[in-house]
């Protein structure tokens, strides 16, 4: 049994990588069942070691923050169909089912590191064959991003588990007998240090100088040292004179370094403060940045005062680039300040010396994947959400906090956990049956094949009702097969749960098609506050004044076109502006059929 708990521990870890791939479908099936078994093995072990149930504080915080979740999301109707919500809290009622392997096998710890390594060590080589042109990137954008797609993502994830490696490595003759395990983690950590300095992510940078500086501390004690040389008042000041102003310098020097990216989370953050106000105490439910988020954006360009700067900056985002502020706009400050409590108990308690190194491997983790999380969105990649999980496991079980022993209903808490463990994978395997007839529908519409797309976006449907990503997909097949009617329903659904302007631009143009113009505009209103920068959608709203004959609107339109700079210079920006300049030069004899030809 311990066997069979282990390598399931260990394909865990290198399934979980395999999510966001186009073997989304299959790694989530065999998650779902590897989840389930590991599950059933937990508890089969627990009840035969006959142990009492031992829980700490920390663990009884982290039980109410899945409650709280849970209960969150169900007040605020955006627990069903909520795939990453249901990954999300699977993940965290798997700590349990590591306490309970844990209560007979210490030795689970090593094969979490194991498997960690190995999925870390798969990384590494996507991530070099990516380099090296020989595996093709996920998002053809960027040369390398690993198996996760994105640059940022995969030195984020390298720089946590680097963080991990580097611990192992200091502290090696403490975990290892055999000296040979650690040629190979010296080789697989600079292999990642340099894919991290060419993912150009200052995220990462910052977080392995910080998270290396605690590991260092620990090995070497030298702020024991640098106390005991401050000794006067003076050198004390001048210390931290100096320090102030090398955090100033690396924080404007690491601004300025990206300085368009740097401004674009600034004005994420200055325009998520109104969903806050929106229910400052319990957040509006998982997922709601993502939904309302471009929403509020198109609000604050259509009906405020803004830069060129901002409108040069805005972009349509799914995530705050602040875990801390997503939290709070999501789960209210409840739920910031159970998550917070949770990360104050794994950071504020000493190490001593019962404590195991890998106690200092996870600490280390956990800082470098909070350095992380204020300017990027690390707990939206499910190895990294896994790896805090086990580093909060590894954490509050090595380390010495005052627990307390269930004597009573041991059994029924535990039947409890696994039937909720049980219900997650349930629904959470629905999404996934979902998915297989939405890519397969997906394929068949790209190939043009609209009937058999439709037919199986037809058969998703019933499972991804509430998913607004499909719902958009759906309808735009829908509207390529001119049943604008039906496309319709579809579309205002996938607006109503997200904030893809694509949806808002494709349900323009099937109101447009309807002949129901105010909702057609409406629609591009919001797709030119969302993406403010760019031509088509205001070229769009300029054909639709036209055949609405409000030439004037349109003419307004069309100068604000012209003057309107892109991003970057395209093809399709320079013929809008050609066939606007037309409309222009016809002003003075304006007629609406001329324009309409114009156009």
């Amino acid at each position: 049994m311990k066997t069979t708990a282990r390598i399931l521990i260990i394909i865990l870890l290198i399934v979980s990588h395999f999510i966001v791939t186009a073997l989304f479908v299959w790694s989530s099936a065999i998650l779902y069942l590897v989840v389930t078994l590991l599950s059933i093995v937990s508890v089969i072990q627990f009840w035969k070691s006959e142990k009492l149930l031992k829980i700490s504080i920390p663990e009884i915080l982290l039980s109410l923050f899945v409650f709280y979740v849970c209960l969150n999301n169900v007040f605020n109707g955006t627990l069903l169909g909520n795939g990453s919500l249901f990954n999300y809290l699977i993940f965290c009622l798997l700590y349990f089912s590591f306490v309970f392997l844990y209560n007979s096998d210490k030795g689970i710890v090593r094969f979490m590191f194991l498997g960690l390594f190995a999925g870390f060590s798969l990384e590494l080589i996507v991530g070099y064959g990516q380099l090296f042109g020989v595996i093709p990137n996920v998002d053809s954008k960027f040369v390398m991003g690993g198996l996760f797609g994105n640059p940022g993502a995969f030195a984020g994830y390298l720089a946590i588990f680097s963080t991990f490696l580097l611990a192992v490595v200091c502290f090696y003759k403490d975990l290892f007998k055999s000296e040979n395990f650690l040629f190979a983690i010296l080789f697989s950590f600079f292999c990642a240090i340099c894919l991290i300095i060419l993912c150009d992510s200052r995220g990462a940078w910052l977080a392995i100088c910080i998270s290396f500086s605690f590991i260092l501390n620990q090995k070497y004690r030298f702020t024991n040292t640098i106390q005991s040389l401050l000794k006067t008042k003076g050198s004390k000041i001048i210390t931290s004179v100096l320090l102030l102003v090398t955090i100033t310098v690396v924080s404007i020097a690491l601004f300025h370094y990206k300085k368009e990216s740097a401004q674009g989370r600034l004005l994420i953050w200055k325009i998520s403060k109104d969903m806050i106000i929106k229910n400052p105490l319990f957040g509006s439910g998982s997922g709601s940045f993502g939904t309302d988020y471009g929403k509020i954006q198109a609000s604050y360009f259509l009906n405020n005062k803004f830069s060129e700067n901002e409108v040069r900056l805005a972009d349509y985002v799914t995530c705050a680039y602040n875990e801390f502020l997503e939290m709070v706009i999501e789960l209210g400050i409840i739920g910031l300040l159970l998550f917070v409590a949770i990360l104050y108990f794994a950071l504020a308690k000493q190490q001593n010396e019962n404590s195991t190194k890998y106690n200092i491997a996870a600490k280390a983790s956990l800082i470098a994947l909070l350095v992380l999380s204020t300017v990027s969105y690390p707990f939206n990649i499910l190895p990294i959400m896994l790896l805090f999980v086990i580093c909060l496991f590894v954490i509050f079980r090595t380390e010495q906090y005052k627990t307390f022993t269930i004597s009573k209903h041991n059994k029924l808490l535990v039947s409890i956990w696994f039937l909720a463990v049980l219900a997650l994978t349930y629904f959470g395997s629905r999404q996934v049956y979902g998915m297989y007839y939405f890519t397969n529908g997906y394929a068949k519409v790209l190939k043009n094949d609209l009937k058999n797309g439709i037919n199986d976006y037809k058969k998703a449907n019933l499972f991804l009702n509430n998913s607004g990503e499909f719902q958009f997909y759906y309808g735009a097949a829908l509207y390529l097969n001119h049943d604008y009617q039906v496309s319709i329903i579809h579309l205002k659904k996938a607006v109503r749960l997200n904030s893809d302007p694509h949806a808002f631009l494709i349900l323009g143009n099937a109101l447009q098609k309807n002949k129901q113009y105010n909702q057609a505009e409406q629609a591009y209103l919001m797709v030119t506050g969302i993406t403010p920068a760019k031509l088509y959608p205001k070229y769009l709203l300029t054909k639709l004044y036209i055949d609405m004959q409000q030439v004037d609107k349109a003419l307004k339109m069309a100068k604000a076109i012209m003057k309107a700079k892109e991003k970057k210079t395209t093809t399709a920006g320079t013929e809008i502006k050609t066939k606007i300049k037309i409309l222009i030069d016809r002003y003075s004899k304006p007629n609406v059929k001329s324009l309409k030809k114009s156009l």
